[in-house]
């Protein structure tokens, strides 16, 4: 820069001169001591303009060039709303193209994989992403259970009844889900609201009638606020019974929820989406723990033989058509949590611990007074996973047991029964034992395909007595599970599932295309069969078909191959 100057300079100092030269006439005398140093300070300022000349003109150059190399702006470019966000993966975001190579087109290239997916919007300092897939399921099942794509675990039936020997089959769309997520941090607090439907909801008797109608239901819908190490939650959420895969956060791709097909995930994962509030702290980046509540059910399905003398009860319990039952009480849920990675290897290990309680009144025999009888359970789950390998293999299990637990085991079995006293004038509360338990291996075995094996069993305890309210059959046994009770009072579920999911088609702007396919072998035995009938019900089942992942929402396949 110095070297040019110095040349313009000396290509200019002539022209000067001479400049200086003609400003005098023929015939004067030679220039004073007084004129010569004008002349020389006419000099310094020419320099001097010469000098913010140059400068200007090395500044258009560099501007020049730059421009030279950014390329010109993109026709196909996001109307000015759209702004690059994050899928909320990792800082970098799924669409980070850092370590590519570079090429003579590098620049153009990085900038059209950094666009934000479509669906993605930003306001201010806040994002909204509009995700979900469309899905087009199959469903062969080897009996008859009546089931959409949420198998009733509880009751496939038995082969010595008509709908044992016959087999089904479903093409549906109802799993497809949408869902709406926005983000944002406001004066510290960073905000995440979610909200996820599907088409599972109540749907009419002849609903696969000529127009297929499925109805629309609410699967999740809650708000998320985090303030330095504390994060509350209120809505409906998945519950902390349900595993995480790390932390104790509430995202769909958090959650360790298998990668099967079927809507009531398998036997063995106890889980539910109720209405909750919960707070948690986060002492560290390996630490969670948090207490919350929830909303409970008093359930007894169409499982439990209700004492003769006080039939009556049962309008006070959900018995899979009452949805006013008489809860007591919130069922209250504390969960601790530990991440941390080895060698790049994540582990993830929990404790969960739930207390419930039940209540019902009834007018004992001989009384004008009714009188309220209270009972209270509870239990706790224990779950952990490790990547064998990282990014790629990954091992899971979980147990749990409880007094009272089955209203998180998908209505497999009863939370309670209702025992008579002695002398049959009155009843009290009793809690059925309930456990269940899963282990699983997930392999990420390519970018494109990933598949799963996974075992789970629920467990049912017996809880039964005689009918002391029945004189006309004195000795008749009722409750849960005894001699003589219906194939219905299941003792144990097991299932183990096979699962293989295809991502052939993938852009970070504009979704993803997978095929899948869920085998599934599951069986069922009661407490007690009559002499001369199977001693367990089974079935196998497939689930296949294709689905279109919305761009927001195949950002999250980076983690979990199905979408969440």
């Amino acid at each position: 820069m110095r070297a040019i100057h110095i040349v313009l300079a000396f290509l200019l100092l002539p022209s000067v001169t001479w400049a200086q030269t003609q400003g005098r006439d023929a015939g004067s005398p030679p220039a004073s001591g007084t004129d010569l140093a004008a002349e020389v300070q006419a000099l310094r300022e020419a320099l001097s303009q010469t000098q913010k000349q140059v400068a200007a003109q090395q500044a258009e150059i560099q501007t020049l060039k730059a421009e030279s190399v950014t390329p010109p702006a993109d026709n196909e470019s996001e109307p000015a709303i759209h702004e690059l966000v994050s899928s909320g993966l990792d800082a970098k975001g799924p669409y980070d193209t850092a370590g590519n190579g570079s090429s003579a087109h590098g620049p153009q290239q990085t900038r059209n994989e950094e666009k934000p997916p479509t669906g993605s919007f930003k306001f201010d300092n806040a994002v909204m992403e509009i995700g979900g897939f469309v899905d087009f399921e199959n469903i062969f099942r080897t009996t008859n259970t009546g089931n959409n794509i949420a198998t009733a675990f509880g009751s496939i039936p038995f082969s010595n009844t008509p709908q044992g020997q016959v087999t089904e089959f479903r093409s549906t769309a109802q799993y497809s889900r949408f869902d709406v997520k926005f983000h944002g941090n406001f004066q510290g607090n960073d905000i995440t609201a979610y909200l996820e439907t599907d088409f599972s909801g109540n749907d009419a008797p002849n609903v696969y009638q000529s127009v297929n109608s499925t109805t629309q239901r609410l699967r999740l819908y809650f708000a998320d606020v985090k303030r330095g190490k504390w994060e509350f939650l209120g809505g409906q959420t998945w519950s902390w019974l349900t595993p995480n895969r790390n932390g104790l956060g509430p995202m769909p791709v958090d959650l360790a929820i298998t990668y099967n097909e079927d809507q009531n995930l398998m036997v063995g994962v106890p889980y539910t989406r109720a209405a909750e509030f919960r707070a948690a702290y986060h002492p560290n980046d390996n630490w969670a723990m948090g207490v919350g509540i929830e909303d409970p059910n008093q359930y007894i399905g169409t499982y439990v033989a209700l004492p003769m003398g006080f039939t009556s009860i049962g309008s006070q319990f959900d018995n899979n058509n009452n949805a006013g039952a008489a809860n007591l009480m919130p069922d209250i849920l504390s969960k601790v949590t530990y991440d941390k990675d080895f060698s790049g290897r994540h582990f993830h290990a929990e404790l969960t611990g739930f207390a419930t309680g039940a209540h019902a009144a009834v007018m004992p025999v001989g009384s004008t007074a009714f009188r309220t009888h209270t009972v209270f359970g509870g239990g706790g789950e224990i779950a952990a996973n490790y990547e064998l390998v990282p990014h790629k293999l990954v091992v899971l299990a979980n147990a749990f047991w409880s007094d009272g637990g089955a209203h998180y085991l998908v209505a497999t079995g009863p939370q309670l029964v209702i025992r008579p006293n002695l002398a049959g004038d009155d009843v009290s509360l009793s809690m059925v034992h309930a456990g269940a338990g899963s282990a699983g291996l997930e392999w990420r075995a390519t970018p494109k395909s990933a598949f799963a094996v996974y075992y789970g069993a629920d467990y049912f305890g017996q809880n039964f007595f005689p009918d002391t309210t029945d004189a006309a059959n004195p000795g008749k046994i009722i409750g849960f599970g005894g001699p003589g009770s219906p194939n219905t009072n299941n003792r144990a579920i097991q299932q183990a599932t096979l699962d293989w999911i295809s991502t052939f088609w993938q852009n970070p702007r504009h979704g993803a295309l997978q095929a899948y396919i869920q085998y599934s072998y599951l069986t069922r035995a009661p407490w007690y069969v009559a002499p001369g009938t199977p001693e367990d019900a089974h079935l196998s089942m497939v689930y296949g078909g294709f689905r279109y992942v919305l761009p927001t929402t195949s950002g999250t396949l980076a983690k979990v191959p199905r979408p969440d």
